[in-house]
């Protein structure tokens, strides 16, 4: 095995997969990449049982081959080589050579042979959609995921297929329990996912990363317990989780009695100041909402309080309530630079912050969070 690559092809290579790898495992072949040098190109792939990454890149093979290497001692190694091409080669004694420049390092390596195989998988439809929009419907549903791998039905994203009178959109929505999160965007050809099937958070966070900034289409396929996501010469392999996701329709309110309307950056600047003080179990803080204004209020024992007023468009009938200050900053960071609106009924029900300019049924996003007691 031996070819030549660039130091940025190889370090692009291998920050792809630095999510993936085990690091600390008690199996040493799951912490390795493996690589496959052949037809101009080397192909990396990464595992850690449940997600598995094929990447292909450019290089020069002189000879083909494959061997397995320790992720994270060989990407440690490319960072600090210089910016120029790497030689990397097979030596004596099960070790890896590479050079560059002046440098030369020597890298135990494992047998290839031992390299868990890639999953099969048997497809029952694809949908394609834009990079962007796949972006999108990520950062604004993702983040309530439940983190907890014991949270059984809530650790993945569900999908739905919408349809409407101008085409089909996808639909991903996530939640923990305590908010709930969906964002749809338009897309092409059949959502197959089984209903009992999720995508694992970390899966999503995955796709999320590796497509950072990237412009064109991705293909996700489904099969019975298994998605797969193709783009730019890389292929994901995602073990679904098989869960029965909550009826998220029916946590939805249908009717409020008070709407506040504000931009979300100007919100957001507000809840930065509050924050300090809401560091309790629920980071809790205080809203009371009346004549176009809404006062926020935090304390903090043994240490003091905050108080925030601020402008903002209101309808309804006076309203004291309280929120979790993360979940309602984390929602607004997703909206981006828009006008909001806070749709509430009473201290009790879920509140629903939509952006100003969502499309009806179609394009759009919505995020859910429940109100927490407050104490006086």
């Amino acid at each position: 095995m031996d070819f030549l690559i660039s130091r940025d092809e190889l370090s692009r290579a291998l920050s792809k997969v630095q999510g993936i790898v085990q690091k600390k495992s008690t199996t040493p072949i799951l912490s390795a990449v493996l690589i496959q040098a052949g037809d101009g190109v080397i192909r990396i792939t990464a595992t850690d049982k449940a997600l598995t990454y094929l990447g292909s890149f450019v290089a020069n093979v002189n000879i083909p081959g494959e061997i397995a290497v320790d992720a994270a001692n060989l990407s440690q190694i490319v960072k600090v080589l210089p910016s120029d091409t790497v030689s990397f080669r097979l030596a004596a004694n099960d070790r890896v050579e590479l050079r560059c420049g002046k440098s030369t390092y020597k890298v135990a390596a494992l047998n290839a042979a031992d390299y868990p195989p890639m999953p099969s998988f048997d497809v029952t439809g694809w949908l394609k959609i834009d990079a962007k929009d796949l972006r999108q419907i990520i950062d604004h549903a993702g983040f309530a995921i439940a983190p907890d791998d014991n949270r059984y039905g809530l650790n993945g994203a569900h999908f739905d297929s919408i349809d409407t009178s101008v085409g089909k959109y996808l639909r991903m929505v996530g939640t923990d329990g305590n908010r709930l999160n969906y964002s749809q965007v338009p897309y092409e050809g059949e959502l197959t996912v089984g209903k009992r099937m999720l995508m694992p958070g970390k899966g999503v966070g995955e796709v999320r990363r590796m497509i950072d900034g990237m412009t064109g289409s991705v293909e996700i396929g489904f099969g019975d317990r298994s998605a797969v996501v193709r783009f730019e010469g890389t292929t994901m392999h995602i073990r679904l989780l098989e869960a029965e996701f909550p009826n998220y329709t029916e946590v939805l309110p249908k009717s409020f009695k008070s709407t506040a309307t504000v931009d979300a950056d100007v919100l957001l600047e507000s809840l930065r100041r509050v924050a300090i003080f809401a560091t309790d179990g629920a980071h809790s803080f205080r809203c009371d909402f009346g004549n176009d204004t809404v006062t926020m209020t935090a304390r903090r024992l043994d240490v003091g309080d905050a108080r925030e007023e601020l402008a903002i468009d209101y309808t309804g009938p006076s309203l004291s309530i309280g929120f979790n200050v993360q979940y309602l900053q984390e929602a607004l960071r997703a909206v981006g630079k828009k006008r909001v609106q806070i749709r509430m009924g009473d201290v009790l029900s879920p509140a629903i912050i939509t952006p100003t300019d969502n499309d009806g049924d179609k394009e759009g996003c919505l995020f859910v969070v429940m109100p927490v007691r407050l104490d006086g």
